[in-house]
């Protein structure tokens, strides 16, 4: 699990829980509404569902698991073996790769590697890279959407639960006091879970998922050059150079010391 994710949550969670159990002196009961969380929350699911294929929408549980669990992009690591590829090739032919690319364990450099060992033609093989390229960029998009439109609903249907409450304390101002503490428990709290859920969870989850799609297509980018050197016959130093120029300063000085 992402250690940033995993610190935020608990950090988010753990300040809002201990405000509210100073407030209440340890009577967290006060701060639950069912009906405001069947509002906000099946609410802005209901509002998402309107908004999205229904698809898209059942794609939620694979999309959090991408937000949870995060695995190194492992971009030196990369370089390091498509350097090893090109000396292999340089030395023995690109036919002497098709026995490694197998133990690479990335299937989009499995491919690209492929289609130079059937003898395709650079562009070819750049524009079939290219095509699959774009299309995960247009699913990771999908993914991040579902979220974002939960974050952006959310609130909105907090203020619905706040106006419903308020409506309840109005028909009921002079009678039924106890009406009107249900009212006001719901109008407060419905504002108060649209604001935690978009603001906590929804919105802060569709940005991580952005980071990490940039990094995944960053990630396949260094591959397509990489194949693209190999198969254009670069020496193992100037394809070095070309896709240390996708690291970071201080990952470039790990795998090429100044």
């Amino acid at each position: 699990m992402d250690i940033a994710t995993l610190i935020g949550l608990l950090c988010g969670l753990g300040i809002i829980g201990w405000a509210i159990f100073e407030q209440t002196h340890g009577q967290v009961i006060a701060f639950y509404s069912t009906d405001g969380l069947l509002l906000v929350l099946g609410g802005s699911c209901a509002a998402t569902l309107l908004s999205v294929p229904l698809r898209n929408f059942l794609d939620l549980y694979r999309v959090l698991g991408k937000w949870i669990f995060s695995p190194e992009t492992g971009m030196e690591k990369l370089i390091l073996q498509l350097v090893e590829y090109s000396v292999k090739a340089r030395k023995d032919g690109l036919l002497a790769l098709e026995h490694e690319i197998e133990s690479s364990g990335d299937p989009f450099l499995v491919k690209g590697l492929r289609m130079v060992i059937d003898g395709q033609k650079p562009e070819e093989v750049e524009t079939n890279l290219r095509l699959e390229l774009h299309a995960l960029g247009e699913r990771h998009r999908a993914g991040k959407k579902i979220f974002e439109l939960l974050g952006k609903y959310a609130p909105g249907y907090g203020l619905t639960a706040t106006l419903i409450g308020q409506v309840v304390m109005f028909r009921n101002m002079g009678s039924d006091t106890a009406a009107i503490g249900r009212g006001m428990a719901v109008a407060l709290l419905g504002t108060l879970y649209g604001a935690i859920t978009a603001n906590l969870i929804c919105l802060p989850i569709a940005d991580k998922l952005g980071i990490r799609s940039s990094q995944e297509l960053l990630r396949k980018e260094l591959i397509i050059n990489g194949v693209l050197g190999i198969q254009s016959g670069d020496s193992p130093t100037v394809l070095k150079t070309k896709l240390i120029s996708f690291l970071d300063v201080r990952s470039a000085r790990r795998i090429q010391p100044a």
